[in-house]
């Protein structure tokens, strides 16, 4: 009996210990959670924003806009990041001058989006345009300081019968761009005889990094024209890097939104020129 207060005494002792360690491991794990999702935010501010595609942002651009408008389905492969080959595809349209790119489903452009996310308006001659995000429903202005000035288009390979891309005739000729720092860059072209020249294939290696364009399923018809604009109703960001952190930031709770896409048209595909152009939230 003289025995039970020290066993007393050392239960009592033993069960706070063990409210003690166990408030602490608690205190640790939510520190370490915080900790987490600190890092987690520190890492997802200052992500950069995804590159334009080569066709949009290089001296290639120019070639596209040799007609008064078009609708197609564009393939672009070759070594398109430092490290890797990739393929980028979707559809483009053109009017003007003016270029819009909407990527099809399926890509990524990195582990936190996928290449839908993003759309691109484009506007050859003034090197700017817009960075559309379909998921935050917002749109940020982007620019590019390289100018091209000069266009010069060597002989065509007239001696070769026409070669048949995509089912129309092409001839084939190579065609210099010389940048405003006096880069020069050489692109192989197939043009259709056909499309009023419209090119359906574009190779070259500009800053030694091999490309190839494909383009199918041409229409020419001009697109709407405010399709060259941001979507009403789109909210407009400062610059395109705020607008691609606060989309990561907010994309674990946002409930994700298809891109910006076009009306869908036709059986081949393509979005409908007379049909309401403006995605309904």
């Amino acid at each position: 009996m003289d025995r039970l207060p020290k066993l007393h005494l050392a239960a009592i002792w033993s069960s706070g210990l063990f409210v003690t360690i166990i408030a602490a491991l608690a205190a640790g794990c939510a520190h370490s959670d915080k900790r987490k999702l600190e890092d987690s935010a520190a890492a997802l501010r200052g992500m950069a924003a995804p590159e334009l595609p080569a066709f949009l942002n290089s001296s290639m651009s120019l070639l596209l806009t040799n007609v008064d408008g078009f609708r197609a389905r564009v393939v672009l492969e070759g070594q398109l990041t430092a490290n890797r080959g990739d393929v980028v595809a979707g559809e483009l349209m053109g009017r003007a001058g003016k270029l819009l790119f909407a990527p099809a489903p399926g890509g990524s452009v990195d582990k936190h989006f996928h290449a839908e996310d993003f759309s691109y308006i484009w506007d050859v001659s003034e090197n700017r345009g817009f960075l559309l995000s379909g998921p935050l429903q917002g749109y940020a202005p982007i620019s590019s300081n390289v100018r091209f000035t000069n266009v010069v288009t060597g002989a065509s390979e007239k001696n070769l019968p026409p070669e048949k891309f995509a089912g129309h005739p092409c001839q084939q000729a190579d065609v210099t761009v010389v940048s405003g720092d006096g880069v020069a860059t050489v692109w192989h072209v197939w043009r259709a005889t056909d499309l009023k020249g419209m090119p359906l294939r574009i190779t070259g290696a500009p800053n030694g990094t091999p490309l190839t364009l494909s383009l199918s399923k041409i229409r020419l018809q001009a697109p709407p024209n405010d399709l060259f604009s941001p979507p009403d109703g789109f909210t407009k960001h400062t610059s395109a890097e705020g607008m691609v952190n606060e989309l990561a930031a907010r994309e674990h709770n946002l409930k994700r939104k298809p891109g910006y896409e076009p009306p869908l048209s036709d059986e081949i595909g393509f979005r409908d020129a007379h049909a309401p152009t403006r995605q309904q939230p």
